[in-house]
């Protein structure tokens, strides 16, 4: 279910997106996916922010990007204990918030957009998915959240526990894989295909797309299909990463109305 809230916010910049500061800010004075991050994204004028919540191997919620801490420790989220990833990134001076101290801020800060993308997925039920909207209803700010993944089975798990939280769809031109070697993969090659389309969140009911900036039509390309689909749908369309002012004009003659951003202060 679309929120109020966030439409009332989006209806209230008119022309211009709605900016998200993509898992705060990036590259930059703080590290990405921190409170110091998102508290600096809301000073640089960002309506709101976008996180990654990954699982850790004991059930806990973590807010993190995954190839981010492979990159920093040689491992993913889901591999190790809370506590371990807690000690070892105490000893590299890296914050790694949990879900429930990130659920603090943004209740906080309360006419601000939450967009909380689930990275993990597991079979049938997403616990992340499940645990994720638990704590989200029990701190009381679904209205300020939307819930976001590149996975089906999340978002069908998200609105069989919560069906009053607005989801969305996540897709982009080129899927990523946790091992190099299923890129190879016809099983892979096609889900790709099919997965560019949008076609997945339409199946399942989402109340908004999210695609990659990079799957937009430039100006002297006709409009893409789903974009098509979603005007018909009456869905809100969004897009990710949104970074230069070609982007931006890309983005707003499309009717984007919220843009996801690595620099807030180049697209605000």
């Amino acid at each position: 279910m679309r929120s109020k809230l966030i439409d009332r916010l989006v209806e209230e910049k008119k022309e211009k997106p709605v900016i998200l500061g993509h898992r705060g800010i990036r590259k930059e004075v703080v590290p990405e996916n921190t409170i110091a991050a998102f508290e600096e994204a809301l000073k640089r004028g960002a309506s709101g922010i976008e996180i990654d919540v990954e699982s850790t191997s004991d059930g806990n919620l973590i807010v993190i990007n995954r190839w981010y801490l492979h990159s920093q420790f040689g491992f993913f989220p889901w591999e190790k204990s809370l506590e371990t990833i807690q000690k070892l990134a105490e000893k590299k001076s890296i914050e790694i918030p949990t879900f429930f101290e990130t659920c603090d801020f943004i209740k906080k800060k309360r006419n601000t957009i939450f967009n909380v993308e689930i990275k993990s997925s597991h079979r049938f039920v997403c616990q992340t998915a499940r645990k994720a909207v638990k704590i989200i209803h029990d701190y009381k700010i679904d209205a300020q959240v939307i819930i976001s993944s590149f996975d089906i089975n999340t978002l069908l798990t998200t609105r069989f526990f919560h069906r009053k939280i607005e989801t969305a769809y996540l897709f982009r031109k080129v899927d990523r894989v946790v091992k190099l070697e299923d890129r190879n993969k016809l099983r892979y090659k096609v889900n790709s295909m099919i997965n560019r389309t949008g076609i997945k969140g339409f199946f399942v009911g989402i109340d908004s797309l999210h695609p990659e900036i990079t799957l937009f039509p430039s100006s002297t390309e006709k409009e893409k299909n789903w974009m098509k689909v979603a005007r018909w749908m009456g869905k809100r369309v969004n897009a990710w990463t949104v970074d230069t002012n070609e982007d931006l004009s890309k983005a707003i003659n499309a009717g984007v109305k919220i843009i996801i951003s690595d620099k807030v202060k180049t697209v605000i």
